[in-house]
């Protein structure tokens, strides 16, 4: 099975998404064709994941995810996944998917169309290609721009292993796994090189999460330091989750990774000093936390440093 998940990979990293809808329209016909004459070799690779339905459904992704219109003329089109939705995100959270359980993040691909970026999440449950997303939620926060996943009732990560292909992309600085006391709970974090625009789709048959992101403007005022509160580095461990359990009171918690590779967790970033120094008097004074907190000055595209406990 693992063998055919990397032709069922290579596949997507193969493929050279066309700049012409023209040429992606002949393609898809031509395709769907050649489907329909093998459907019984269309129906082995719903079982066993061949390579031929995930090559139609990369080449069609960009125009899927970009001309809704085109997307549903070509819906039945044998092969072709259908777009289940387009993320709308509040105060830069969002969620897809379905509840399920045995979950294999299996492997992520990044393709590349002009300036833009797909990141690509493929699943498989008892070992076979999922059909429907599992439960997922993405949470988009700046300093350092940085997006955080989690897939619910995911039980294998193996996807992990391509983590040195995301960072091979311009726009990603870094990519690593965030722990999860969770047993059925894969989390990671991307970290971005610089200021992106995003747009999050799900897919289903085969289930598959799409983020297109491209470089966006800033001006100078968005890019004021701020004030992180935050907790000392630790390494990657039991200790990091315990650490992030006794903030959960905090409204913009997030864990990440600092420039030495220890791990900590975030309780929130402010404009001014004080507001930060406020705020870690409210988590110790009003909810009664224990770990040690920390005011860090961090600037806009900032990899926070390492900070050691005394």
């Amino acid at each position: 099975m693992d063998k055919k998940l990397d032709d069922y990979k290579q596949a997507y990293h193969d493929i050279e998404i066309p700049e012409e809808l023209a040429a992606v329209t002949e393609q898809a016909i031509e395709r769907g064709k050649l489907h329909r004459k093998h459907a019984k070799a269309r129906t082995r690779w719903v079982k066993h994941a061949g390579v031929s339905v995930a090559a139609v459904f990369v080449l069609f992704t960009v125009s899927v995810n970009t001309m809704p219109a085109f997307a549903s003329a070509l819906e039945n089109v044998p092969g072709l996944g259908k777009l289940v939705k387009i993320l709308q995100f509040n105060k830069g959270s969002a969620g897809g998917g379905t509840p399920q359980d045995a979950v294999d993040v299996s492997f992520i691909t990044v393709q590349k169309q002009g300036d833009q970026e797909n990141i690509i999440l493929n699943f498989t449950q008892d070992n076979e290609v999922q059909q429907n997303a599992s439960s997922f939620h993405v949470s988009f926060t700046e300093y350092p721009n940085t997006m955080t996943f989690a897939v619910g009732g995911a039980r294998r990560f193996s996807a992990v292993k391509d983590f040195e292909t995301l960072k091979q992309s311009p726009y990603i600085e870094d990519a690593y796994e965030i722990i999860s006391l969770d047993d059925s709970l894969v989390r990671f974090n991307v970290t971005f090189t610089e200021a992106i625009a995003y747009e999050v789709k799900e897919y289903k048959q085969p289930a598959q999460v799409v983020i297109t992101i491209s470089p966006k403007e800033v001006t100078p005022e968005e890019q004021q330091p701020v004030y992180s509160v935050r907790t000392a580095s630790v390494p990657y461990g039991e200790t990091l989750g315990v650490m992030e359990e006794s903030l959960l009171v905090a409204d913009n918690m997030r864990v990440l990774k600092d420039k030495q590779g220890g791990y900590f967790v975030e309780a929130g970033y402010y404009r001014t000093e004080a507001e930060a120094q406020e705020k870690m008097k409210q988590l110790k004074d009003e909810f009664g936390v224990v770990e040690p907190l920390f005011v860090e000055k961090r600037e806009y595209l900032e990899v926070p440093g390492g900070i050691v406990a005394r």
